[in-house]
């Protein structure tokens, strides 16, 4: 009896491993690219992806997410974890008679504040600048001494001390 059913049954299994080697509708790459744009004095990160064939959308519920599409979102944590959240940057010269000049060693993608303070904590200059790699900070109507110099982008800062002499 199991012979009249052998040749159904091996027929059956030849389908089933032929057919699970058919490739279905899918995508399976990395293709696409990622730029940081920068516009109303804002800058953006845009990703985008070749293939995306359905609708991206994020459930989420009791503290989970449920996120659909080819590009996930990186958490801060993760993404700077191990790294220096410091901006690397030549201050010079220092002591300064009028001007200091701040040349940066890394890629600036971002808008940053700039603040100084006397040594009391007050603040001297705030400004807000654009993406620059050099800043020539005029500093000749403040008076002989030591001052802090701060510039802050995002999550990364740069702390310095200056002496005007």
């Amino acid at each position: 009896m199991i012979k009249n059913y052998l040749p159904f049954l091996l027929l059956f299994l030849i389908f089933q491993i032929g057919n699970s080697q058919i490739l279905k509708k899918q995508t399976l790459a990395s293709q696409g690219s990622s730029h940081v744009v920068f516009a109303n004095n804002r800058s953006y990160f845009i990703q985008e992806s070749i293939g995306q064939a359905s609708i991206i959308n994020t459930f989420s519920a009791n503290n989970h997410n449920l996120r659909q599409g080819f590009l996930q979102p990186v958490s801060a944590s993760v993404f700077f974890k191990g790294s220096n959240a410091s901006i690397k940057a030549l201050v010079f010269p220092n002591p300064f008679l009028n001007q200091v000049e701040i040349r940066f060693d890394e890629p600036i993608i971002d808008v940053f504040n700039l603040v100084v303070y006397d040594v009391l904590g007050r603040i001297i200059i705030s400004r807000e600048y654009n993406p620059i790699q050099s800043i020539t900070l005029d500093l000749f109507n403040v008076s002989t001494g030591s001052y802090f110099l701060k510039i802050q982008m995002r999550s990364k800062v740069l702390n310095a001390k200056i002496i005007k002499r």
